[in-house]
Formats: structure tokens, sequence, C-alpha cells
């Protein structure tokens, strides 16, 4: 895309698509290289879309794949040329190093739909394959995701395909792309009506959380001005309440000066260790301590009471910050 085109609608909607089916990370990656007024017309276009089914995203990502192809096509290259290129640069030894490691980027981003779905249901796509299909489907996944789907198979099982992880090291990366796309069919028809809740203010909300600061308020700023409802909508779903443990003790002090000591006893339930000091440092002892005393009169709270009260915060916070007082979200080289 040319620097400053304009985007047509259908373009624009088609560019939101095509984030949404990349990824949080990939998106923000890609979105960090348009500019301004780009980035404003495909934002409110993805703010508009609600969820994109199974069958929409293949579309959109194989759509993708053939413009690339057409544009291949046209200009000599393929791994080939990429091989000779490292070879002439760095020397055959090193390109065969760096092409090992694309292999095993194209073959990480076959699983990546993995890491999105419940480690319950990759257990059940998986669990009666043989420990060294388990082992390699594993080894491609968020490790986070693959310790949870580990811990689902029964302790023999699971020793068995531990040894296989840390026996196994070479595998053609085309054998194990297969392993991929079986999985994936595999996962699509369970159910084909599936649809995955990629859309909507969370998803724009998730991919503004991995831009610089500058970018999310430039952003957003645009977005008040053309759609400010959905801008209301974005910014709800943009903080969690631990982000309040960036506020210095100043800021925090400006805050709490707007919540009651009721909404706090509701807020602070369940929350960790630190945030609770971080709340309880930034206040009077007495004021502390009816709080606590608060929460232990009123016994048993339910979660969405305890929802309820932090948004209510994170909206003072919110409007803490459009007024200068506090910054939620700090520039990334603030925390060097």
């Amino acid at each position: 895309m040319e620097s400053g085109k304009k985007i047509t609608m259908k373009g624009a909607k088609k560019a939101a698509l095509l984030l949404m089916a990349l990824g949080k990370e990939e998106a923000a990656k890609v979105m960090s290289y348009l500019d301004e007024k780009m980035i404003e017309e495909v934002i409110l276009e993805m703010s508009k879309i609600r969820s994109v089914s199974k069958i929409e995203k293949e579309s959109i990502l194989e759509e993708f794949r053939e413009t690339l192809q057409e544009l291949n096509s046209q200009t000599k290259g393929g791994i080939e040329t990429a091989k000779e290129i490292l070879s002439k640069s760095l020397g055959p030894k090193r390109a065969e190093e760096i092409l090992r490691k694309v292999d095993r980027k194209e073959v990480e981003n076959e699983f990546e739909f993995l890491n999105e779905v419940e480690p319950k249901i990759i257990h059940s796509l998986i669990s009666n394959e043989a420990p060294q299909t388990i082992a390699i489907t594993l080894a491609y996944l968020n490790p986070k995701v693959a310790a949870e789907v580990l811990k689902l198979f029964p302790t023999e099982q699971r020793v068995t395909i531990a040894h296989k992880l840390a026996t196994t090291s070479k595998t053609q990366p085309e054998a194990v792309a297969q392993i991929a796309r079986a999985l994936r069919r595999r996962l699509d028809s369970r159910d084909s009506t599936d649809f995955a809740e990629a859309g909507g203010a969370q998803a724009l909300a998730n991919i503004l959380n991995y831009l610089d600061k500058d970018v999310e308020e430039s952003i957003l700023k645009n977005l008040s001005h053309d759609a400010p409802d959905v801008a209301n909508n974005v910014k709800e779903k943009l903080y969690v309440f631990e982000d309040l443990l960036n506020l210095d003790n100043k800021e925090m002090r400006a805050l709490l000066t707007k919540v009651s000591n009721e909404l706090l006893a509701y807020a602070l339930r369940g929350a960790g260790d630190e945030l609770k000091k971080h709340f309880f440092s930034s206040m009077s002892q007495n004021r502390a301590s009816d709080i606590i005393e608060e929460m232990e009169l009123r016994g048993k709270v339910t979660l969405r009471e305890i929802s309820q009260a932090r948004g209510e915060i994170l909206k003072i916070a919110r409007k803490l910050e459009e007024q200068g007082q506090i910054i939620i979200k700090k520039k990334r080289d603030e925390f060097i």
C-alpha cells in the first residue's frame, strides 16, 4: 500500500478482517507500518465487526496468500533465491541456519490457531494420537497452553509424552505442518457453525495494548471524533484493574479521594496481595482498617459485584486520566 493512499471501505473492511485473522501481536506489528489515516479507517471497520467465523478467517487468509503468490510470480524470488542471496552475503552455513529458523517460524504459524483454543478441546483433538504426534503438537504451542494440555493426560501417558518432547530434535517441516492442518480440519469439523469472537471492542482493545501509548492515544482520539460510542466501549475494555499498579503514590491518592470505602470493599475482594498493598499504602491507616473491617463484615460477595465495583473504579481512573491528573499506562521508556 502506498503511504497516504485512502483505503476504500471494501479495502478497509478486508484489511480489518485480515488483521483479526493474523492475531493480536502480528496485527500490531502490521499496523505500526500504516499511516494515521489508514489506521483510523481500518480501526473503524474493525470495531464494527462483531464476530468472524472460521470459514471467513480461512477465506481472507487464503486470499492474502494468493495475493502474495501473484506478487512472487511477477518477481523472481522464492526460497532458492533467498538461499542464494544469504549464501553470498553470509556464507552457506549461516544461510542454512537462518533458513531453518524460517522453516520453524512457518511451522509455528501453522499451529498458531490452537493457542486460541481451550486446552480441554486441544486435548480431545490429540488424545488418541501417537505420543510422537502429541509431543510435536505441544512443542509448537505456546508453552503456557502446552502445559495446560499436558496436565490433562494421565500420569503414565504424560511421562511418555514428556520423554518424546525431550528426545525429538529434528522433524521434516512439511510433515509437522501436515499435523497442524489435520488438527485444524478436525477442529473445524467439531462444529462448523462455531464462531470465534474475533471482532468487536475487545479485539480492538487487545491490539491497542500492543501499540505504543502515543499511537494508542492518537487512534482513540480520532475514533472518539468519528464514533464516540465505539471509542467509549473500547476504552472500557482497554484497561484492567491490575493496571492501577502503574499509578504512583500521588496518583493513587488522587484516585482514592474519588472512591468510596464501600466500592473499595467490594473491588479489593479476591485481589492479590501486591494490589491490596498498593491501595492500602496510599491511604491512612484508619481508612485502611475501616475498609478491611467492612470487607470482613460483608462476608461472601459475588464475582459480578466485584467486577462491577472494579469497573466503577476504572471509570473514575479513566476520567482522571482524561483530565491529566494521572496516567494509567505509562510509556514503555518510563519503565526502563
